[in-house]
């Protein structure tokens, strides 16, 4: 679906500051990504992301361009990479002497999601704590989603792309009874029609308030994202990624009902030695 690109502009003639949010090198690759999701909306190899360069299929994109934009700023992301793309990666990058970080990718399809995570997302939440609806899903929440997010180490999205205004996406949110997150999620449609993962809804940006950890509120909110994602947006499969180290996340996917898909990754090549999100 196509997003009318003037609502951005509209929208925050009553916001006092910018819709992107971070360090300024952050708030960049937001700001281009976000002016980019019409070009790269049926771009073989292109992938619809709100904040590093992505790819997924780097010989369609042609490695040129790749090489451009490392160039620029200082990072790209290719995403489902095996062995023989991270391999070439590095011989067309060695000229910046890129720093690698990898993040592994699980996937389910829908129906396995639907078997899954019903019983899950439908588990009552613990005291106080409400799902935000959708009508209550504004450029103010999604502010307050951006400084939640990246105070539990999850770089954010701009707020158009949180809300769902450049391309196909739903945003949860879990209040408490202050009025204040306790929880936060994200799904969106980033892969097009070109793409090896067409169909796929990416998941991601789950944050929890630490104070109620343990409680398995991180399972819950992946749980309504990837059923969001399935009932809501129409996927027919998700993708969530994960460190590999990180094993209580792992975990929390494969509660999901998501698997590790072998053999294939999510690689940043970046310039600096900093991984931009957890």
């Amino acid at each position: 679906m196509r997003k009318n690109k003037g609502i951005k502009i509209k929208m925050f003639k009553d916001i006092n500051d910018s819709p992107y949010f971070g360090e300024p090198n952050i708030q960049a690759l937001q700001k281009n990504r976000d002016e980019q999701v019409e070009d790269l909306r049926d771009l073989p190899g292109a992938v619809i992301h709100a904040r590093t360069f992505s790819v997924d299929d780097p010989e369609a994109i042609g490695w040129q361009r790749i090489k451009d934009v490392v160039a620029k700023e200082g990072i790209v992301t290719f995403r489902g990479a095996d062995e023989s793309v991270i391999s070439k990666a590095r011989k067309e990058l060695a000229e910046f002497d890129p720093s690698e970080h990898y993040w592994d990718i699980f996937m389910a399809d829908a129906a396995t999601i639907r078997d899954v995570c019903s019983g899950v997302a439908s588990t009552p939440l613990p005291a106080g704590l409400v799902r935000m609806a959708d009508d209550g899903i504004t450029a103010k929440l999604a502010r307050q989603v951006q400084h939640f997010l990246n105070e539990h180490g999850v770089s954010p999205f701009s707020i158009p792309a949180l809300l769902g205004q450049l391309f196909d996406a739903k945003l949860v949110v879990l209040m408490n009874s202050n009025d204040q997150i306790a929880a936060a999620g994200f799904a969106a449609m980033t892969h097009n029609r070109h793409s090896p993962f067409a169909g796929t809804a990416w998941v991601g940006l789950i944050a929890v308030d630490p104070a109620l950890r343990g409680m398995g509120l991180g399972k819950q909110v992946d749980a309504i994202c990837n059923l969001a994602a399935v009932d809501e947006l129409g996927a027919s499969a998700t993708m969530e990624f994960v460190a590999r180290d990180n094993i209580p996340s792992r975990a929390m996917l494969e509660g999901c009902g998501l698997r590790h898909v072998e053999g294939k990754s999510v690689a940043m090549f970046s310039r600096s030695a900093d991984r931009i999100t957890r």
